[in-house]
């Protein structure tokens, strides 16, 4: 996910608790997928109580990349689809 401003720390500490990482390092052969730009707002807008089942939905909605992602060179949104 693309991370928006607007994510709270408590939001991402939240996320790290579940495996989420930043990009740190190259070259990164792993594949990685999407998340909608709209779920990224739901969970950042969402209660604690309700991240849990956005952020499964929003994987749920997620699709992978065709290339490796590394730092300044994220897909444009008509690659995404």
């Amino acid at each position: 996910m693309t991370v928006q401003a607007g994510m709270s720390d408590a939001l991402w500490y939240w996320l790290a608790k579940q495996g989420w990482r930043e990009i740190t390092f190259r070259p990164d052969r792993r594949r990685y997928r999407d998340i909608p730009t709209a779920y990224v707002t739901r969970l950042i807008d969402s209660y604690s109580e309700e991240r849990e089942r956005v952020l499964a939905a929003a994987v749920a909605n997620a699709a992978y990349r065709g290339r490796a992602m590394r730092p300044g060179t994220w897909p444009t949104v008509n690659e995404r689809r």
